[in-house]
């Protein structure tokens, strides 16, 4: 039987029990992956958590809820904080942990919310918020250190998040692979850290995990 936090006689609007809520987001996460948004459904993540619908509507009424609420736990994801010493050194760690956390089910989810975020405002706001902004405040602090140790560095944070983002997008649209070297392959670290400090990769020994 389906694990609940409902039972006969329960009061309505009793808030939800929150330990749930993990099962709740993966279930979302998962679904996202497999099906797209067109596909998600309130009674769907219900069955695939294992909570009743019920459940679900105290805290999510809606599937746009739980979509806000899937691209807040992409947020937490987003708290990188990285000084190796040198900016390239920097870039690969960054971009090692980029691959690692918006593989799989994480970054099907992103492509998502990106696609539906260019119809609602306030899901792009959060996109933004949640993805974006992390990213270029890391690359500010990376830039910035580049420029106290007077080494090469071709663009500015902005600029440098959106080229990142946009070709972490590009991989977990078109490869769908749960494969996290899939989401930025070697090759494509080379280039990224090659076109934000302006000059070649010397290798890339942080960013496969594992090796």
């Amino acid at each position: 039987m389906a694990a609940t936090d409902d039972h006969p006689g329960s009061t309505r609007g009793r808030p939800v029990n929150t330990k749930l809520t993990p099962a709740i987001m993966e279930a979302v996460l998962a679904l996202l992956a497999e099906n797209g948004y067109a596909a998600l459904t309130t009674a769907a993540v219900a069955k695939r958590a294992g909570v009743s619908t019920a459940t679900l509507y105290r805290r999510w009424p809606s599937k746009r809820d739980l979509l806000l609420a899937a691209a807040a736990q992409i947020a937490e994801t987003e708290n990188a904080d990285i000084d190796t010493g040198t900016t390239e050194g920097d870039l690969v760690e960054l971009l090692a942990h980029k691959r690692r956390v918006l593989s799989g089910a994480v970054g099907a989810t992103l492509v998502a919310l990106v696609g539906e975020a260019a119809h609602d405002p306030e899901l792009a706001a959060i996109v933004r918020h949640s993805v974006l902004e992390p990213t270029r405040d890391h690359l500010a602090a990376v830039l910035k250190r580049a420029e106290e140790r007077d080494e090469r560095r071709a663009g500015d944070a902005s600029s440098a998040a959106h080229l990142i983002i946009g070709a972490i997008l590009a991989r977990a649209a078109f490869m769908g692979s749960d494969d996290a070297t899939e989401i930025l392959r070697d090759e494509d670290v080379s280039l990224l850290v090659q076109a934000i400090t302006g000059a070649p990769s010397h290798g890339l020994p942080h960013a496969v995990p594992g090796r």
